[in-house]
């Protein structure tokens, strides 16, 4: 039977899966690791941590100014989230609070409040499965645009082909060195497509997803998959342990959400919306009344006037502390 495996490990473990021929489970030790040998990336600058105080670490790409790509699974729970979890019958649970999740656009994870943009909602496609497999994105729209930053671009009109090349980056632990640092943005070149859907021969990877040859691992959940010309073509969900045969949801085939959604962010902050969005299907041009249908929507609840400043720091202390100890936050990713 092809199972994943749901384990949880320090800064952000992931979904494992096994990937090739027939499937096997495999256990995820106790230690995460990150982009396995990738090197600092501080000119990615829109690829960008995630950061959930009710669960964890993960990673996500700018596509808008107040947009970000990541996974679903960095913001949602499943029903059994500490065993294993066969894929078509491990439904996730609802999101978690907007309110804890923030977006943290620097090179390296700090401790400064200013570091940390907020999330004002979790966007997700409406009427999808609750499935955990083939259902790993989700879309976070910030509070504030982000306009400093040149967002990227997701490749919404070519799937991607086997053997393509592409890139990997993401914040999380590399162990592939001895004091195994964490939370610094880094980036893997030089792989490639494996496969993608029913042409990988594997029952627990879905028709919008696609396996690669490596690079993510825990903690780089929901960063990009990467083209020769920097567009982003997939979303890390989950793979096999040793950090291998990474499983990558498909961004072409999520394309007409992708545009809807990036047209929905822009008018909300009254920008134009990106030219990737824009086609005959999608008119950048369209009257408010004319706009795309709004999809599943998730408001964090009011905070009664909190200073940001104050209960950030609050957070930020408690997660510290979890970092130097055996205490960590309730989920990680």
């Amino acid at each position: 039977m092809s199972r994943a495996a749901l384990r949880f490990a320090p800064l952000g473990a992931w979904l494992l899966l096994g990937c090739s021929g027939a499937p096997t489970s495999e256990p995820l030790g106790t230690a995460a690791e990150a982009v396995f040998g990738g090197t600092p990336a501080p000119d990615d600058t829109s690829v960008v941590a995630v950061v959930n105080f009710s669960g964890g670490q993960c990673s996500g790409s700018l596509i808008a100014s107040n947009l970000v790509l990541t996974a679903r699974h960095c913001v949602a729970d499943t029903q059994e989230k500490d065993v294993k979890v066969v894929c078509g019958e491990t439904p996730f649970k609802a999101p978690d609070s907007a309110g804890a999740i923030f977006v943290v656009p620097v090179p390296t994870i700090t401790e400064d409040p200013d570091d940390y943009r907020a999330v004002a909602e979790i966007r997700m496609a409406a009427d999808q499965d609750a499935d955990l497999c083939g259902t790993d994105v989700a879309l976070l729209r910030l509070k504030k645009p982000l306009t400093e930053l040149t967002p990227l671009e997701p490749r919404v009109t070519k799937p991607v082909v086997a053997d393509e090349p592409y890139s990997s980056v993401g914040y999380g632990v590399d162990e592939s060195l001895t004091d195994m640092p964490s939370g610094e943005r880094k980036r893997l070149d030089a792989l490639n497509v494996t496969c993608g859907g029913s042409s990988c021969q594997a029952p627990d990877v879905r028709d919008n997803e696609w396996i690669g040859s490596g690079g993510p691992c825990p903690g780089d959940s929901g960063g990009p998959a990467l083209d020769a010309k920097g567009r982003v073509i997939g979303v890390v969900s989950r793979g096999k342990a040793g950090c291998t045969e990474p499983v990558f949801s498909d961004v072409a085939s999520r394309a007409d959400w992708l545009q809807s959604e990036a047209i929905l962010a822009a008018r909300a902050v009254g920008q134009e919306p990106p030219a990737w969005a824009c086609d005959a299907t999608h008119s950048c041009a369209a009257p408010p009344d004319d706009e795309p249908k709004e999809t599943c929507s998730f408001a964090p609840p009011s905070r009664g006037g909190v200073a940001r400043h104050g209960w950030l720091a609050a957070l930020l202390l408690l997660w510290r502390r979890g970092r130097g100890s055996s205490v960590r936050p309730k989920r990680s990713r």
